[in-house]
């Protein structure tokens, strides 16, 4: 993939190291700026931000620690990367703490690792001016609803025609709103399409019908599970980006209320009042601990039963209930074994049926989490692995071989931290 929109600042006191990591990275068609000087580079930077700064840590005019601690002071937008050395630990912790550095790569990289380290920082800094668009336009947009209102009154008679209209228009089309609003609600909360999505929504269609649902049933449902997080769209980021448990009390009662500002918007379309219903209920639990209203049993509609254990299940494998992602075997024995009077334990079974028959097939993630001293040459990521300081240390899909296994111990032991792999089964 060409990125010839981004840049991208090197910095290294040997020019052969700088040689090669822009002939490297010439395949993104990318701009690529060097210098073997700290002191430029912070000049350079005054006329000309990049996206991502990759410095080395020893330097004869500057330290990498501090040359990146002033980069995250003047431009904290910009993705910091530092190149460290196996005898450089102590320095690369303080480039970590100072610089607020996100990533580092070891000397000698593998190409493969730096390309994907690089991707993933082009990636991000799309995503943060795809976001900065969408708050400008979202501003935008409220500022011409407040011009409207201040003349509202002429207006009400011209604006009911108008809804007329568009309310027959929805009413003929309403597949298509639940398209636009989900396509929204993804944007906002920065999920990306791909295939991974496409699969889920298998899976919900499939355990709905395993349970006997067809029909308007299963097609309520359906939109159900697109709609359900549309009563998100007015939270705030801090809101939206912490995991659940994470939040404080305060924060997950405001948090709490999104099924019942999702129901709110489904009966502006009257075809999908009862897509609404079963949003209300869908984080309702069995046992009673569940919300907005702490219903119980059979109280709960069996197709809100069932959105709850997908939805819960996509929430606890993403990171979004807990601040730790669970693996897919995880996910179902927390349902299972953890809290099963929280669940319909007949929809659970289904789930985990269906998740194994994909997993196999190679068409979903299915994964395990285990310990740095289990590893085995031959297994191979299921995800990246990311230090507790949110540091890409190795990328999903890469096959462990025992040069690699001794790395991840290594740096596992210099962090002084204890690693989750997850391993594909």
């Amino acid at each position: 993939m060409e990125y010839k929109d981004n840049s991208i600042l090197l910095v290294d006191d040997e020019p052969a190291v700088l040689s090669s990591l822009k002939r490297l990275l010439r395949v993104f068609k990318c701009k690529i700026i060097t210098t073997v000087s700290p002191i430029e580079a912070l000049e350079l930077l005054k006329n000309e931000p990049v996206d991502i700064v990759i410095s080395d840590m020893r330097m004869p005019e500057m330290g990498g620690e501090c040359f990146l601690e002033k980069v995250a002071a003047l431009y904290p937008e910009t993705e910091r990367i530092v190149i460290s050395g196996y005898s450089d630990a102590q320095a690369t912790i303080d480039a970590i703490n100072r610089g607020k550095v996100s990533r580092f790569m070891l000397k000698p990289w593998e190409d493969e690792d730096v390309l994907k380290m690089v991707k993933k920082g082009f990636e991000l800094a799309i995503l943060k001016q795809d976001n900065q668009r969408l708050t400008t336009e979202a501003h935008e947009k409220n500022r011409e609803l407040e011009e409207l209102n201040i003349s509202l009154d002429e207006k009400v008679q011209a604006r009911t025609d108008q809804l007329k209209h568009a309310n027959a228009r929805i009413k003929n089309s309403y597949r298509s709103v639940v398209r636009m609003f989900s396509s929204l609600t993804a944007r906002r909360l920065g999920v990306k399409a791909s295939k991974q999505h496409h699969i889920l929504n298998r899976i919900l269609v499939t355990v709905g019908s395993r349970l006997g649902l067809a029909g308007v049933d299963l097609k309520q449902l359906y939109y159900a599970w697109q709609l359900r997080q549309i009563g998100k769209l007015s939270f705030s980021d801090d809101l939206l980006k912490t995991p659940y448990l994470k939040l404080e009390p305060v924060q997950q009662r405001e948090y709490e209320t999104h099924p019942l500002l999702a129901q709110a918007a489904s009966l502006m379309v009257k075809p999908l009042f009862p897509a609404g219903q079963i949003i209300l209920q869908h984080k309702e639990y069995l046992d009673g601990t569940g919300y907005p209203k702490g219903l119980k049993g059979e109280e709960i509609s069996l197709r809100a039963q069932v959105l709850c254990v997908v939805t819960d299940y996509v929430e606890l494998v993403s990171g979004s209930y807990d601040e730790r992602q669970y693996s897919t075997t995880e996910a179902i024995g927390y349902m299972q074994n953890t809290a099963p009077e929280r669940y319909n334990q007949e929809v659970v079974g289904i789930l985990a049926e269906v998740s194994e028959l994909l997993g196999k097939s190679g068409d979903m993630l299915s994964d395990k989490t285990i310990h740095t001293d289990q590893l085995r040459k031959g297994m191979k990521l299921s995800r990246d692995l990311i230090s507790e300081e949110g540091i890409l240390l190795l990328s999903a899909d890469q096959l462990l071989d025992d040069i690699a296994i001794e790395r991840i111990r290594e740096i596992e032991f210099n962090l002084e931290e204890t690693f989750e792999v997850y391993i594909s089964d």
